[in-house]
């Protein structure tokens, strides 16, 4: 069910009972709806709700979607991915309702293209992390960066699972993290490496606090957990500190750091003598992924990894049958 608190900025309206099913909907199918997710719900249950009327026209749709200089290309792709399945939502429901028109997709453009760090880049960020100067108003980050950036690398973790840990998810007798609930509502135990684990373990024992529901990482700020925004311009720092950049000049974003460990772990599996169509169901379950198109994005290939994986696709030509051809 949708709680009201999450209702509370959404405008009473005809299209306003139909977003609460269609949260419910989603929910049912074993998505999670982020709270980011909620907020594009809002906006787009607010600007319907102007109309008055219970049906979304092609003038409505086009109204909605029309380019706007203030709105950047990603926030454009997520209204237009909302609407259109809200769109179909309403019609499954028998209500009149246009289909967005693919020509409004076929205009987006990701621009993300991530950084796949070396091992001794790896190496400069947590040294970095590990040599941050005191703050005026609080040392946590002093204590806490250091482990979070050496889960990201170790673990391939996301931002937000990390961040939103508590201290009953880390099993420090076997070296694992437990993530709850997590993007498409997977949950999975996620084995440490020793060295990862001996630094997990001796900071929830230097935290010593009593409540194991407690978070993890607590903001001396907020005392929630760390926010993304806060994660980004630690990074960023961190990136600056050790010259990271990209061929642009930019700093890397830190979901790079995900990208960079499916990469290298892949490598790994691969010179360890793991087939390739073994090694990737693996590291998909590891990172949390429903299913192997998701992984395929976060793996890019060095130019020595892509000669080694079209040697292995060779040799799959031999187990394909030849057909005897007979000419009239």
């Amino acid at each position: 069910m949708v709680n009201d608190k999450e209702f509370q900025q959404y405008q009473d309206g005809v299209f306003k009972p139909y977003f609460e099913k269609y949260i419910e909907y989603k929910r049912g199918k074993g998505e999670k709806v982020a709270h980011s997710t909620l907020i594009r719900i809002r906006d787009l249950n607010n600007a319907l709700n102007r109309y008055e009327k219970l049906e979304i026209t092609a003038s409505m749709i086009e109204e909605f979607l029309s380019p706007d200089p203030k709105i950047s290309p990603h926030t454009r792709y997520e209204r237009i991915s909302q609407l259109r399945q809200f769109s179909d939502f309403l019609r499954a429901l028998g209500i009149k309702s246009e289909p967005v028109s693919s020509r409004y997709t076929q205009a987006v453009c990701r621009r993300f293209r991530p950084y796949i760090f070396s091992q001794e880049e790896l190496e400069r960020l947590s040294h970095a992390a590990d040599t941050l100067p005191a703050g005026r108003r609080s040392n946590n980050h002093v204590r806490v960066y250091p482990v979070i950036i050496r889960i990201l690398i170790g673990t391939g973790m996301r931002i937000s699972e990390v961040t939103s840990l508590k201290i009953s998810d880390i099993d420090t007798d076997n070296g694992t993290i437990c993530a709850i609930n997590c993007k498409n509502n997977v949950s999975r135990f996620i084995p440490m490496s020793s060295s990862l684990s001996k630094i997990v373990s001796a900071y929830v024992i230097s935290e010593n606090r009593n409540s194991p529901e407690a978070l993890l990482f607590v903001s001396p700020y907020t005392g929630l957990q760390y926010s993304y925004d806060a994660m980004k311009y630690m990074f960023h720092k961190l990136c600056v500190a050790t010259e990271i950049c990209d061929s642009s000049g930019k700093t890397p974003n830190i979901h790079s750091l995900r990208h960079t460990f499916c990469t290298r772990s892949l490598e790994q599996m691969l010179g360890s003598g793991m087939n390739f169509y073994t090694a990737v169901p693996i590291l998909a379950a590891y990172v949390g992924h429903v299913n192997l198109i998701d992984t395929e994005r976060y793996i890019h290939f060095t130019e020595g990894q892509y000669q080694d994986f079209i040697r292995q696709e060779s040799s799959l030509g031999n187990l394909i049958p030849e057909v005897n051809i007979y000419e009239e």
